[in-house]
């Protein structure tokens, strides 16, 4: 029997509230603590912070029991000789849909045991999209490559290779439907309504695994990866997604979007020249469609512009690309409010955001300031830093420092980096753990959490946005050497 995905997880929705007039509070530059240099190493801690507690220390999910085996193949990648015991932590697979992230016990960092989450709080319905987007912060080199560098970090960070395994297995094996969608499942069985955007995240984590696993650089992650991962095993997986996206064909903007960057990955790590040209034709439609959308949500309008600049890229059709920057410089830009420090939606709705807000309109501007035209560049370079510490701090959607969870190595070596914000309490004080609330609000001149559980997908997905650039790469952008091979 199908349920509506909304029905599993009602009981986690808070009931809205009504905005009263905006009244906001000009906020002086020099307020403000991030700016183009330094932003982005918050934007990987809290980043950081969020995947640790969702798949580590939580217990947010299905409990995974590393084997022997599998143990000492990440002690061996991540350079020890012998084996030291790995830390107790609640290592899970499979991801729960969501939770409030308040701590069961007094929580102590050093203690890994005591940063469990009230397991009472847990819906423990299976998620799609909250596996799909785990995995593909779990699969992003990038991410691990950057502050992965002592033997200890770099064994925390391969210590999730079985859990990628675990939420593949569960995408391919317990969330799908007889004909082939893949669904939300609730604790006692029941399937939920399929969702187009669900179908292009499964795709794009499947085919992220895939591009991990067959990369040809020679770091210790990739390494581990192509000798510790058949790709060929996940590519039914991939080729399941790829029929779901053309059975449930992504209908906004935002989900079109998501398309065009799943099917780019896809094609980038396909055998079948046939399929890869099917994903590319797609991924062609979507982007003609996105060039002339009349969306106009925040959500729509941030991931219009990334997936236009991303399908200009790799279709190599500057149209595409000048397209994006068009809609960003016409639509999203004038939402601009310098005032309150974030975009106000249009039309006088409430100023709302959520971490699935967030993300969207991070990704359209992280696409201006890496791949858009000088003067729109800047532009993005400007508000970034003020809209990440507007709604992440000042509204408080990240609930805690994820300080705590910074090598002490890390923080001697770079003693002014930026890894959390002065501001943010810690998690021992408030008890609460340093990840994405699921809504803030601004009403009568002042910001507040409306909703302070987490929502497993949507924080994830805005972890996958919070990324940090290197050399002429960053993880939710497709690859630039995989990009140079690919014949469009």
């Amino acid at each position: 029997m199908a349920v509506h995905v909304h029905s599993i997880r009602g009981r986690l929705a808070l009931a809205p509230l009504l905005l009263g007039a905006l009244a906001p509070a000009v906020v002086a530059q020099k307020d403000f603590r991030y700016d183009a240099k330094n932003v982005d190493v918050a934007a990987h801690w809290a980043a950081r912070a969020t995947l640790a507690n969702a798949v580590m220390f939580s217990g947010l999910g299905e409990p995974l029991n590393m084997s022997v085996g599998e143990r000492d193949a990440v002690l061996k990648h991540a350079g020890y000789v012998t084996r030291p015991p790995l830390p107790k932590v609640a290592i899970v697979g499979a991801v729960y849909a969501g939770a409030a992230p308040r701590f069961k016990d007094a929580p102590d960092p050093a203690r890994p045991p005591t940063l469990r989450w009230d397991a009472a709080t847990f819906d423990r319905t299976l998620d799609p999209a909250a596996q799909a987007w785990t995995l593909l912060k779990i699969t992003s080199p990038g991410f691990h490559l950057q502050y992965h560098e002592p033997r200890e970090d770099r064994r925390i960070g391969l210590m999730m290779w079985p859990q990628a395994v675990a939420q593949a297995g569960a995408l391919a094996k317990r969330l799908r439907t007889r004909e082939g969608l893949f669904v939300a499942r609730a604790a006692d069985g029941r399937l939920a309504a399929p969702v187009a955007r669900d179908q292009a995240a499964v795709l794009w984590a499947a085919s992220n695994l895939i591009l991990a696993a067959t990369s040809k650089r020679d770091d210790y992650w990739h390494k581990a990866w192509r000798d510790l991962v058949d790709a060929d095993d996940y590519r039914p997986l991939a080729h399941n997604a790829l029929a779901a996206m053309e059975k449930l064909p992504a209908q906004s903007a935002a989900d079109r979007a998501l398309a065009i960057e799943a099917l780019g990955r896809y094609a980038l790590g396909a055998k079948d020249a046939a399929r890869r040209d099917r994903a590319l034709g797609l991924a062609r439609g979507h982007a003609g469609s996105l060039a002339g959308t009349a969306d106009r949500s925040l959500e729509d309008l941030g991931l219009a512009v990334y997936g236009l600049i991303e399908a200009g890229r790799l279709l190599r059709e500057p149209r595409h690309a000048e397209a994006g920057a068009k809609l960003f410089r016409e639509r999203l830009l004038p939402l601009w409010n310098e005032g309150l420090g974030a975009f106000s939606p249009p039309g006088g709705q409430a100023v709302v955001y959520t971490p699935r807000t967030l993300g969207a309109v991070i990704a359209g501007l992280n696409a201006m300031r890496w791949h858009g035209p000088a003067d729109l560049a800047r532009e993005a370079e400007r508000v970034y830093p003020r809209l990440f510490e507007t709604v992440l701090v000042r509204a408080g959607m990240l609930q805690s420092s994820p300080l705590p969870i910074v090598t002490p190595l890390y923080r001697e070596r770079e003693p002014d980096a930026h890894f959390a914000h002065p501001a943010l309490a810690s998690p021992v004080e408030t008890r609460v753990a340093p990840v994405f609330a699921a809504e803030v609000r601004h009403e009568g001149g002042s910001w507040r959490v409306s909703d302070a559980r987490f929502r497993t997908a949507d924080a994830m997905f805005l972890a996958v946005m919070l990324a940090m650039r290197e050399g002429e790469d960053a993880d939710p952008f497709l690859p630039t050497d995989r990009l140079a091979a690919l014949k469009p």
